[in-house]
């Protein structure tokens, strides 16, 4: 952390006319303003309702994107909270694909396992928890804000809160379940900044105590709240009056908890030595041919970042390669970019000395989304709009000070009789920001749903087609109408080939469209799919093993044993491989080979597919084994019944 400068005594701000709307720097005034504006109690009571109306209906939604992958689909979240230890062991993701990945968001997960243990898996339950959670945040976010803006109108915060609850940028971290993360890592830093606050006013040892704890919370939801190492003492540098001891005193948790932070995730997540690998699939930065494209690249993100928090349209749940072109300092845009981004960065160097309330609020935003931005360190992701909803709180607060130097409000004295233009105008710009939000939410419905939008925002991503692709092929497989059937397998097969056009040879994609040709009855096709997924990736258990299916049901028997030999030997336990080799034997007729791979198949696997029991059925039958023989039939029609 760069060292604090001993800030310099500055005189007490003379009292100011009530038309003087220019006062914009920092207080260290302890008690609050006061106006004709409601008690804070109402106040807390429309912010949190208003969060409630305009995202009621997310409660209704389905999964979306990631969410099984934390949730029902996730072996560890499933054990409920007995799975804490792996939860804290081991990286967010270890649970489903069994590899370390950047991500370590234990508590995030122990609040799954915990809401699996007392309300079981149910979309519904997911979504309202986080809304609940959201208008709790909110509510705790008014509160923080008050205490910073305290000799300022209590409208002030009210609608920079208002404005944050309501931007539309943050929908996804609303209506994806996943996105619990988000939403639990700003809440402890809320409660994190607070509790600093509150030490900076009191001297209490308790309140750095529970810095410490809340912090730690923060971090072990998400890891972005790291930034706070820098944020929370320059908060008190421009909202306190603190000398440089008592700034660094109030800032030893933090440095305290990130320490031991960093250990956990080295022993942890880093201890075993695996690299993450960040492909191009994922980043699209990693498409840069050199450093300067991939900066050039990240400050044009960086501006569209902003141009979405001033005018929120078109939201998009993607931007995978290539929906983000990879540009040079050659291109306007980057030229642009780099102008804006050092405009506000020179604006804040010189507004920091004087304790420019504008200066903090790009530094807070700065600060935010530094780690995710891919100038430090590479990430998975090219672009989010959940990246900046901890950053976005910077512009809401910079765009209330702004409307109101606008509209000639003095802050400190604002109320319904001497500011209704600024009071006007923030009602007016709440409300569209309500309405996008509102709109917007319905895209989160299901996967469908947001799927299709991402053909209209993020029509050159492969993603976005991929996925699309990936939701008609699961129609296909449960759709009983031809017509209907065919019509979804010409929509996936469509979709595939536009995905495999912006990003070629990608192993995903043909595995996916291998499946689709499958169920649309398109065998030959589905085998050469599989076998380019094999071409390009020779570990993919699942395409050899659907391919061997196919070999078998084209009667290449001597091919698919010797392919599905080749998945037993490193995976002795292959469920899908030994229930294809124990037919492809079967029908061989060398049935006490079949028997073996089926048994081992079943003990692995009792639940299996009804034809696996008629085999049985029919190889004990030819063997003349009665007993068997009645077995597998009985196994067979309560397999066949759903039961």
């Amino acid at each position: 952390m760069a060292k604090q400068k001993q800030p310099s005594k500055t005189p007490q701000p003379k009292p100011q006319p009530a038309a003087a709307p220019k006062q914009a720097t920092a207080t260290s005034v302890p008690s609050p303003a006061t106006s004709d504006a409601p008690s804070l109690k109402w106040l807390m009571i429309i912010l949190a309702a208003v969060v409630l109306l305009v995202n009621v209906r997310t409660i209704g939604y389905d999964y979306t994107l990631d969410d099984p992958f934390f949730t029902k689909d996730n072996p560890n979240v499933s054990k409920g909270l007995s799975a804490v230890k792996e939860f804290f062991t081991h990286a967010a993701y270890y649970g489903v694909f069994k590899n370390h990945d950047a991500s370590y968001r234990p508590l995030m997960l122990t609040s799954f396992a915990a809401e699996k243990d007392l309300f079981g898996f149910n979309p519904h339950t997911g979504h309202l928890i986080n809304l609940l959670l959201f208008a709790l945040e909110v509510v705790l976010l008014f509160q923080l804000l008050r205490r910073l803006f305290n000799s300022m109108s209590v409208y002030v915060p009210f609608f920079m809160t208002m404005l944050f609850a309501l931007h539309p940028i943050h929908t996804e971290v609303i209506a994806s379940i996943k996105s619990r993360d988000e939403i639990m890592g700003l809440l402890f830093s809320i409660l994190t900044l607070t509790q600093t606050l509150k030490y900076a006013d009191t001297g209490k040892m308790k309140h750095m105590l529970l810095t410490g704890l809340f912090f730690f919370c923060a971090l072990m939801s998400k890891e972005t709240p790291i930034a706070l190492v820098l944020i929370a003492p320059m908060t008190l540098y421009f909202f306190r009056e603190q000398p440089l001891s008592a700034i660094i005193r109030a800032t030893v948790p933090y440095v305290a908890v990130a320490a031991v932070y960093m250990v956990m995730r080295a022993l942890f997540i880093e201890s075993d030595g695996e690299k993450v690998v960040i492909l191009v699939n994922n980043n699209a930065l990693m498409a840069a041919t050199n450093y300067g494209e991939k900066l050039a690249t990240i400050l044009f993100i960086q501006l569209k970042y902003l141009i979405l928090l001033v005018l929120p349209h078109p939201l998009s749940y993607d931007y995978s390669y290539s929906q983000i072109p990879i540009i040079s300092f050659a291109n306007p845009k980057a030229l642009a970019a780099l102008a804006a981004i050092v405009a506000m960065f020179v604006y804040a160097l010189r507004g920091f000395s004087k304790k420019n309330v504008f200066a903090y609020c790009i530094l807070f935003y700065g600060m935010s989304v530094i780690i995710t931005s891919n100038l430090l360190v590479d990430i998975g992701a090219t672009m989010a709009e959940r990246f900046i909803f901890t950053g976005s709180l910077g512009f809401c607060m910079a765009a209330v000070l702004l409307i109101a130097r606008a509209m000639k409000a003095d802050t400190k004295s604002i109320s319904m009789a001497t500011a209704k233009p600024f009071l006007g105008v923030m009602t007016v710009v709440c409300a569209l920001y309500a309405g996008k939000t509102f709109a917007r939410n319905e895209a989160w419905r299901d996967n469908l749903s947001l799927y299709l939008t991402g053909m209209e925002t993020a029509p050159d991503s492969w993603r976005a087609q991929y996925l699309l692709g990936v939701e008609y092929t699961k129609m296909i497989s449960t759709e009983t109408d031809l017509a209907t059937k065919k019509e979804l397998y010409t929509k996936a097969i469509t979709c595939f080939n536009r995905s495999l056009q912006i990003l070629p040879n990608n192993s995903d994609v043909y595995l996916l469209k291998g499946y689709a040709e499958e169920f649309a009855g398109n065998n030959d096709s589905a085998m050469v799919s599989y076998t380019n997924t094999i071409t390009l990736d020779s570990s993919n258990t699942q395409a050899q093993v659907n391919l061997g299916g196919l070999l078998l049901r084209s009667g290449k028997l001597d091919d698919a044993i010797k392919l599905l030999s080749k998945v037993l030997a490193r995976d002795p336990n292959n469920v899908g491989a030994l229930a294809n080799i124990g037919a492809a034997y079967g029908n061989k007729g060398m049935f006490k080979e079949s028997i073996t791979f089926y048994e081992k198949a079943i003990q692995l696997q009792p639940q299996q597919q009804p034809n696996v029991y008629m085999s049985m059925c029919n190889v004990y039958r030819y063997l003349g084994d009665s007993t068997n023989t009645q077995k597998y039939r009985a196994l067979l029609n309560k397999a066949s019944s759903g039961q």
